[in-house]
């Protein structure tokens, strides 16, 4: 009987991710599934912005008691992967849900997609048990600067244009509330967490090469309206040469980084 190979944490996440994801989104959420790969998760566990279940796919074994999202046809997609005991349409800023009922609640890349984000904060922290734990990545204001597209317009004198792509950028993938660390600090402290650790994840180089493979993405993303995911096909084969190409970028301990891994504790 052939041995199962064993993987780093950071190449089991990328090669997972590489057969339901585009790249660009391979290598950035692999990054960060390492890390989250660091915290001690107690059930019953709460993900705040599930979207159609992507992470809860990659990351979890076991299926997770709760997702929450304000999506219908992607919470429909998430029912189908089998990651989630129960799936709520709900607005995170108002959520459905009893007082102290979660030991641990994630979030993962949504925060900055939320406007008036700080009402989301105070209701995880309403919803987390004493000594619970929330752990979250989110986008800093470092992430626009480190792109491919955008920088190299301004270089050969289009900001204009550079300025209009980032307008684009952010209508296309929801960003409402661009912060630095620093600042989304201070709105997770002002809910009344405590911070145990923040640092930044997810290098410059990565966010590079996730800005020039955009393109690359669109052709699953058109499958989106139709099933309710992205539908992306890689033999093994490629699956292998991509990881010997983009591995040493996700294994990096990321000394710069553009986004904000929090996790927090209530008292």
């Amino acid at each position: 009987m052939k041995k199962k190979k064993k993987y780093s944490l950071a190449e089991k996440y990328f090669r997972r991710y590489l057969k339901i994801a585009p790249l660009s989104v391979a290598l950035c959420r692999s990054v960060e599934a390492k890390n989250f790969a660091t915290v001690k998760m107690v059930n019953p566990i709460l993900d705040i912005g599930c979207g159609f279940g992507e992470f809860a796919q990659v990351f979890f074994e076991d299926p997770v008691d709760m997702g929450v999202d304000n999506a219908p046809l992607d919470l429909y997609a998430a029912s189908k992967v089998n990651k989630y005991k129960n799936l709520l349409l709900a607005d995170a800023r108002k959520l459905p849900l009893a007082d102290q009922s979660y030991s641990t609640i994630i979030s993962v890349s949504t925060m900055e997609h939320i406007k008036k984000v700080d009402s989301v904060f105070k209701e995880a922290y309403r919803v987390l048990k004493s000594n619970g734990v929330f752990v979250i990545t989110v986008e800093t204001n470092k992430v626009d600067k480190h792109t491919f597209y955008r920088p190299l317009l301004k270089k050969i004198g289009m900001s204009f244009l550079s300025e209009k792509f980032t307008d684009a950028f952010n209508v296309l993938f929801h960003r409402h509330t661009i912060l630095s660390k620093k600042e989304w600090e201070k709105k997770i402290k002002t809910a009344g967490f405590f911070i145990e650790e923040s640092r930044y994840i997810v290098s410059p180089a990565i966010i590079k090469f996730f800005d020039i493979f955009i393109p690359t993405a669109l052709p699953s993303q058109l499958f989106r309206p139709i099933f309710g995911k992205r539908i992306v096909y890689r033999p093994e084969f490629i699956v292998s040469v991509l990881t010997r190409l983009f591995l040493r970028y996700i294994e990096d301990e990321e000394s710069e980084g553009t986004v904000v891994f929090l996790v927090a504790r209530k008292a």
